[in-house]
């Protein structure tokens, strides 16, 4: 890990990277939560919850239907951002198709990266319409989510100029098939087809060596090197700012899963043997195996999968768990609970990544339920691995960057918006209502 500080220190000092996230995949204390659904009723924007350093990962849920009117995919974020508003689909869609404009996102969405978070884009989702007939049908939506989403160029961008950091698959209707291909496909057109996110690193080290040999400066040896984006301070307490470019194609973009804990997961479960993906979010809730279940509970088998099966050695197993009562039809655990599986996992899997929570609407208005559990991650990883070098503050009063934009983030859409036809004074950022809810 000193060897990964050691390594962007010099590159930045050098000027040789002009990105550096804090985002760091090899640790066992991450944090991801899902954003879109607004699960408690008051979702805000997604920068509302960048203001600290709690979420390190942020799936936007969902794009739910691949294959829509005009041939596009549809995406849904209830109140912020939907194309079915009051039983109507909303005019702020591209021409000919039911795919909305969230082109206002990007905002949102750069202050997040810029603030060391990774944003994905969640696919499919309890009601979604998705699946493949093919390979070639999915190397060809692969292609067209590239080009939407990710670092590939189209007139439709449904979030602006923002880049997003990589994919999330939650899948959980449709035919099984292909998705391993729509992985090999998203991974070819990164350019990332021989790498996961531990051998990105490497070779970033080896690129950093031989620019620095060609310069006439000593090599930087790359032992403990874990993920090219790791970004810490010193254990002195010095602090260095990571040079951010959030509109940089050329970054590594990350893929993940969210399978149900019965293993082998009937919808995805093919395609995590098949094709690498970086982390795994297991549903640990609304099954048997959940985490209201401790004798059925069973991380040890998505260990084994991780170290036997996976077609990633290095996969990240997380801990899903709801983000209140509300949020899921069972399995709910209190942090402090959750807190007690996190301690166990840290100490026995190596496999083990962090928490998934679902969703980070309900775990804020649960008594910041994600803040709970992200404080006992830290400080359970600090007693275990305390070589490692130590996080930045999970204060609630971090030090993102500054907002510009005049959403009144306490607004919430009702039913009244629904009785009022005339809608000509409505803002073009304005809340939308009856979004099609979703529940992992």
């Amino acid at each position: 890990m000193r060897g990964a500080f050691s390594l962007a220190f010099f590159i930045l000092s050098l000027g040789l990277l002009e990105r550096v996230v804090a985002f760091d995949l090899s640790r066992k204390d991450n944090l991801a939560a899902y954003w879109g659904q607004d699960s408690a009723g008051n979702q805000k924007r997604l920068s509302s919850y960048c203001n600290d350093t709690t979420i390190d990962v942020f799936p936007i849920a969902f794009l739910y239907i691949f294959r829509g009117e005009g041939g596009e995919p549809v995406i849904d974020f209830a109140n912020v951002c939907a194309t079915l508003i009051c039983n109507k689909w909303d005019d702020d869609t591209y021409s000919g198709t039911d795919l909305a404009n969230c082109s206002f996102m990007a905002e949102d969405i750069k202050q997040c990266q810029a603030a060391g978070k990774v944003i994905t884009l969640s696919l499919g989702g309890a009601t979604g319409e998705v699946g493949f007939s093919s390979d070639s049908q999915a190397e060809t939506f692969a292609d067209q989510i590239w080009n939407q989403f990710l670092g590939g160029e189209s007139d439709i961008r449904p979030f602006g100029d923002a880049i997003l950091d990589g994919l999330d698959l939650d899948i959980e209707s449709g035919t099984p098939a292909h998705y391993a291909a729509f992985v090999h496909r998203i991974r070819s057109n990164a350019g990332l087809t021989n790498f996961t996110a531990a051998s990105y690193a490497l070779n970033v080290t080896a690129q950093a060596n031989a620019t620095l040999a060609l310069n006439g400066n000593a090599t930087i040896h790359g032992q403990g090197v874990d993920n090219s984006t790791t970004h810490h301070g010193h254990k002195n307490g010095t602090n260095t700012t990571a040079v951010i470019d959030v509109t940089n194609r050329k970054k590594y973009y990350y893929i993940t899963a969210a399978p149900q804990c019965p293993y082998p997961d009937a919808y995805i479960g093919a395609a995590l043997n098949e094709a690498p993906f970086d982390a795994v979010y297991v549903q640990f809730y609304n099954n048997y195996c959940g985490l209201d279940q401790p004798d059925e509970y069973n991380f040890d088998t998505w260990d084994k999968w991780a170290k036997t099966k996976s077609a990633n050695p290095d996969v990240k197993v997380y801990i899903g768990a709801p983000g209140s009562k509300d949020s899921a039809g069972q399995g709910y655990v209190s942090a402090e609970r959750l807190a007690e599986y996190v301690s166990d996992a840290q100490e026995k899997y190596s496999s083990f990544g962090g928490v998934m929570i679902w969703d980070i609407s309900t775990a804020h208005t649960n008594n910041r339920f994600d803040l709970g559990i992200k404080t006992a991650m830290v400080t359970s990883a600090l007693k275990l691995f305390p070589e490692e070098l130590p996080r930045n503050s999970t204060s609630p009063t971090g030090t993102s960057p500054t907002r510009t934009d005049t959403a009144d983030d306490s607004d919430t859409a009702s039913a009244e918006d629904c009785e009022d036809e005339d809608h000509s004074a409505e803002s073009s950022h304005r809340r939308r209502v009856n979004s099609r809810f979703f529940r992992l």
